[in-house]
C-alpha cells in the first residue's frame, strides 16, 4: 500500500513538473542540426541531435535535450572545432604570414612575400586551409633579372658577366672602363636592383683633352688651346711670385695636375724654440724683418737679434742657443791647468772640468778634486769646494760628535751637562764657509 502511494506521488510530482519546449532546437554557426522538426512543441526529454559544418569537428555526437520548456546541451563541453590543416609548407627565398588566425587550422590564409630581389613565379601568392586541407601549391620565389648590357663606345666591361646578351640577377654589378685616351663620364658601375631595373645609366667614354688654363700671378709659354692626354702646359710666374710646385703641368684624366699655380715669395712663420719674436704675422714677406728676444737663459746664436725675410729664407736664421759659462770663479780651490785653459771661455753647455780644493775644503763628494760641469743653470756644483769643520772636545758636555767631520752647512744640536749651556743660550752650531759659526763650549749658566 505504501509503495502504491509512493508511485502515484511521483507520476503526480512528474506531471506538475514537467514542460513542454515551445520552440525549435537553436540554430548554431558551428553545428548543423539533423533530422526533420516541423513541429511548433516537443515534449520533455526530446533530444535533439547535431553534426559539424564543413571545416569543424568533434568527437562523439552533440545533443540536446528538452527539459522545462529549454534546450540544453546533453553535455556542454563537446564542441565543435576547427579542422587542423598543419603547416602551409616553407618556400625559398621568400616567408609567409597568418591572417584570420595565429594557428594553422580551418578558415587561416597564410599569404607568402617573397625576400628583396626575388619575385613570385604566377599570380597567386596564398594558400588557405580549407575543408580538404591547404589549397594551391605553395607559392615560388625566383630571383629578379636585369637585361643584358653592352660595354660603351670606346669602352669595355671590366666586371660582372662578359657573355653578349646574357641576363643579370639581383645584386650583381657591373664596372665599366674606357679604352686608352678616353675618360668615364658617368658613373664606372651600376647594379641590378629589386625591382628588375639597372640601379643608374650606362656610362659614356669620352675622349680626354684639357682647355689652356688660365695662369693668376703668370703666364703661359706653351701656345695650345687644347691638350690631350699626357700632354704638358709650360708657364712662368710674375716678378715676386714662384712656382706653388713645378712650372709644368700634364693633361690626365682628372685635368691638369698639378694645377698651374703661383704663389706669392713668402717666409714660412718662424719658429724659435725658447724665444719670441715681432711683430707677429700669418705672412711675411720679402723684404719683412722680425726682432726676437731668447728666454730661459737662451741667447740669439748670431750676433744681433733681427732676422730679414729674403727669397731664400730668413737671414740670419732666427735661433736661440744656451747661454755659455764664463771661466768658473772656484773659491778655495781652481782648475787644474788653469793657465792653459783660460783663453777657450766662455765654453757651450756640457763641458766639463777637473778642479781641486784648498786645504781645509773639500769637493761634494768628499774627495780632493772632482768634476765641474756647465749647465744651462751655470756651473754644478754651485759650490764646488766646502769647508770642513771638525768637532772639538766638549768640556761639560756630551761628546758623541767628538772629533767628527762636518762640512760646510751642516748644523749640529750640541748638548751640555745640567747647568751649562751654549753662549748666548744657542742650541746648534753651524759649519760655515769660515769654520763654526760659534765655537762649540759649554759654559756655566
Amino acid at each position: 500500500m505504501k509503495l502504491l502511494a509512493k508511485i502515484i506521488c511521483l507520476m503526480l510530482w512528474a506531471i506538475c513538473v514537467a514542460e513542454d519546449c515551445k520552440e525549435l532546437p537553436p540554430r548554431k554557426n558551428t553545428e548543423i542540426l539533423t533530422g526533420s522538426w516541423p513541429d511548433h512543441t516537443y515534449p520533455e526529454g526530446t533530444q535533439a541531435t547535431y553534426k559539424c559544418r564543413p571545416g569543424y569537428r568533434s568527437l562523439g555526437n552533440i545533443v540536446m535535450v528538452c527539459r522545462k520548456g529549454e534546450w540544453v546541451a546533453l553535455n556542454p563541453l563537446k564542441k565543435c572545432q576547427k579542422r587542423p590543416c598543419g603547416h602551409p609548407g616553407d618556400t625559398p627565398f621568400g616567408y609567409f604570414s597568418l591572417i584570420g588566425g595565429n594557428v594553422f587550422e580551418y578558415g587561416v590564409k597564410a599569404v607568402y612575400t617573397c625576400n628583396e630581389g626575388y619575385q613570385l613565379l604566377g599570380e597567386i601568392n596564398y594558400r588557405e586551409c580549407d575543408t580538404d586541407g591547404w589549397t594551391n601549391d605553395i607559392p615560388i620565389c625566383e630571383v629578379v633579372k636585369c637585361l643584358p648590357v653592352k660595354p660603351p663606345e670606346n669602352g669595355k666591361i671590366i666586371s660582372g658577366a662578359m657573355e653578349p646578351d646574357r641576363e643579370y640577377y639581383f645584386g650583381q654589378v657591373v664596372r665599366f672602363a674606357c679604352n686608352s685616351g678616353y675618360k668615364i663620364e658617368g658613373d664606372n658601375e651600376m647594379h641590378c636592383s629589386e625591382d628588375g631595373v639597372w640601379s643608374k645609366e650606362k656610362p659614356k667614354c669620352v675622349e680626354i683633352s684639357c682647355k689652356s688654363p688660365d695662369v693668376i700671378h703668370g703666364s703661359p709659354i706653351s701656345q695650345k688651346i687644347i691638350y690631350k692626354e699626357n700632354e704638358r702646359f709650360q708657364y712662368k710666374c710674375n716678378m715676386g711670385y714662384e712656382y706653388s710646385e713645378r712650372g709644368d703641368s700634364v693633361c690626365t684624366e682628372s685635368g691638369w695636375h698639378p694645377l698651374p699655380s703661383c704663389e706669392e715669395k713668402t717666409c714660412n712663420v718662424p719658429y724659435i724654440p725658447n724665444g719670441v719674436y715681432s711683430p707677429l704675422r700669418i705672412k711675411h714677406r720679402t723684404g719683412d724683418e722680425i726682432r726676437y728676444q731668447c728666454i730661459n737663459g737662451f741667447y740669439p746664436a748670431t750676433w744681433g737679434n733681427t732676422a730679414k725675410c729674403t727669397s731664400t729664407g730668413w737671414i740670419p736664421a732666427p735661433r736661440c742657443t744656451l747661454r755659455p759659462c764664463d771661466y768658473p770663479d772656484i773659491k778655495h780651490g781652481g782648475l787644474y791647468y788653469e793657465s792653459m785653459r783660460r783663453p777657450y771661455f766662455p765654453v757651450p753647455v756640457g763641458k766639463y772640468y777637473s778642479y781641486h780644493c784648498d786645504d781645509s775644503f773639500e769637493t761634494p763628494s768628499g774627495s780632493y778634486w772632482d768634476y765641474i760641469h756647465c749647465t744651462q743653470d751655470g756651473w754644478s756644483p754651485a759650490i764646488p769646494c766646502l769647508r770642513k769643520c771638525y768637532f772639538p772636545y766638549l768640556a761639560n758636555g756630551y761628546n758623541e760628535n767628538n772629533g767628527r767631520k762636518f762640512v760646510q752647512g751642516n748644523a749640529i744640536e750640541v748638548a751640555c751637562h745640567p747647568g751649562y749651556s751654549l753662549p748666548k743660550e744657542q742650541t746648534t752650531v753651524t759649519c760655515t764657509e769660515n769654520g763654526w759659526s760659534l765655537t762649540p763650549r759649554c759654559i756655566r749658566v
